[in-house]
Order: structure tokens, then sequence, then C-alpha cells
């Protein structure tokens, strides 16, 4: 069985390395790439522990544990725990937030509008919105009479649609892509919302810029008062230093920490996906839930969360 051993040894190797890589993200873009996939890296050295133990070769469990921890350290805040009943402390009723890359290149409006309906969200954050899309995406204004929407041809069209009223709404340039920021008036008072759709980090020049967006977006977020939601596809996991950084500098909390390691893209190839469509929220409210819809035939599925206003009187 020598060759086995052989082939644990560089099995062994082969992960160890694709787990230490991460600690490289600042370095280099392509480095930062690899932060994203340390799920399926645990996954992988788990698998591979076990086969190692049984064959007994102690000193490479020593090694794939070590190298494990590397990257588990920044996933195990998401892994899904009690969260006891946070909705206790909430002043008023729930909020649900559903944000959703359409696809400029296809996806079935028929069926996102089921998705839409059964979720029955009171906030909608389009990313990818094109002409057409608007167009097919109609029903949306009967069901949200306050919008504010951005359709361009290409990837960065963006829109939101709210059951609230809207006080104020504007398109802002993030970096040299559209957001949107609205204004809502809740019945448990005034919101911010903010729409984003940040760069993929494919190219260098692209990794920078969905960086600068970030602080960009952090600024903003730092010159906002009262209750504030941001959601819309990052293109970053919750595993890469830079959007850890953002929230740290934003002061916000990510909806899925605590909740869920469920991707949002690619629909086609789950077992490489990773969750880069986020909702984060600032202290004015408290995160009840962290949900992924189900496939409309667009690379991205939705994610719907619920949160509710914090009770000024139990922080």
């Amino acid at each position: 069985m020598r060759w086995l051993d052989r082939l644990l040894v560089l099995a062994t190797a082969a992960l160890v390395v694709a787990n230490l890589l991460p600690l490289g993200a600042r370095l280099s873009w392509m480095l930062e790439l690899t932060t994203h996939f340390r799920v399926q890296y645990l996954a992988a050295t788990a698998v591979l522990l076990m086969l190692v133990m049984l064959r007994r070769k102690w000193a490479a469990c020593a090694v794939l544990v070590a190298a494990g921890a590397v990257s588990a350290v920044p996933v195990l805040p998401y892994l899904p725990v009690s969260l006891g009943q946070q909705s206790a402390s909430a002043a008023a009723a729930p909020i649900k937030i559903l944000t959703v890359n359409v696809s400029f290149r296809q996806f079935s409006a028929r069926t996102l509008l089921e998705i839409v309906r059964e979720a029955n969200p009171d906030i909608v954050v389009v990313q990818e919105l094109t002409p057409h899309a608007e167009s097919v995406l109609a029903e949306l204004d009967k069901t949200f009479p306050s919008n504010r929407k951005f359709p361009a041809d290409g990837a960065y069209g963006i829109g939101l649609w709210s059951r609230f009223t809207l006080e104020s709404s504007e398109t802002f340039a993030l970096g040299r892509v559209p957001a949107i920021e609205a204004r809502l008036l809740a019945p448990t008072g005034a919101i911010t919302v903010i729409g984003v759709h940040l760069r993929a980090p494919t190219t260098a020049r692209r990794a920078a810029a969905r960086n600068q967006e970030l602080g960009e977006l952090a600024q903003r977020i730092g010159a906002t008062e009262g209750a504030l939601i941001v959601a819309g596809d990052f293109n970053a996991t919750p595993y890469t230093p830079y959007f850890r950084d953002w929230l740290r500098e934003s002061g916000l909390t990510d909806s899925r920490r605590g909740r869920t390691l469920a991707i949002s893209w690619p629909t086609t190839f789950p077992l490489a996906g990773i969750p880069i469509d986020h909702v984060a929220v600032n202290d004015h409210f408290t995160p009840l839930s962290h949900r992924r819809l189900p496939n409309f035939e667009s690379d991205h599925y939705g994610v719907l969360v619920e949160v509710a206003l914090r009770d000024p009187e139990h922080p």
C-alpha cells in the first residue's frame, strides 16, 4: 500500500498549501481569490484527515489539523448556532429585505416574481437591472409602489423597490459603478437603504477598484445617521480580509454571521459556490434570519434577510 501512502502525502501537501495561500491575500489579487474557498478547503481537509488517521499517519494528521485551523478561523463565526430569542428585544415588527442579482444575460422573470410573492419582502434590491429586466419585472411596481431604478446595459444596472413610502432617493457613483440610496418611511420610523453591486476582482485593476468601492461605501455609511441597511452583490465573501475590514470600518453586522455558510453564487456549480451577496445592518437593527432562495435561472441565488429595529431600552 505504499502507493496509497504516497498519494496521501501528496494530497496532504496540496491541502496544506491550499489552506495557507489565503494568508497572502493582501499581497496579490490572485492570492485574495483563494480566500473565498475556505469552506471547501475545510471540507477536503476533514475528509483527508479521516483517511490519514485510518493509515495512522500521525504527523500528517497534526499538519492537517494545523493547516485546517488557518481556514477555520474566518469561517467559524458564520457557522449556524443558536442565537437565542433575539426577537424578544425587538421593538417592532420585522422588516424583510430581498437582494438578488438577476444576471444581465438571462433569468426567468416568471420564476423570480413567484419567489418574490412567496417571500413577501418589504424591500427588494436588484442588481444587473437591464432595460429588458426592468420591463419583464414591471409587476414589481404594482406590489412595491415606491421605487428607484437605474437600468443599464451590461452588469451594473441597479434598482430598489419598497412597500414603504419613499421620502427621498438618489443614484450615486461608488467608484465607477452606480449605487442607490433611499430613505424610507417604515411604520417604525425612517430607515436608510443602500443598494450596491461592486466590481468582480478578476484582475488586479478590478480588485483594486472593488476595494476602493468598499472604502467609499464605508465613508458614506459613516456620514449616515439613523437605522441603516446595506444590501447587494459585493463580489467578496466574508472570508476575505477586505470584507472584514469593511465591516469593522463601517460598524455594520453581516446578517449571515452565526446563521449560515450557504452560497449565493454560482448556481451552475454549487460545489465551488461562495457567498458574495450580503445584507448588513447597523446597530439600530437586530438580524433575525438569513435565507437563500430558490434558483430562478440566474447565476445567483436571491438572499432574504429579516431584521427588526432594536428596542432603545434594551440595546
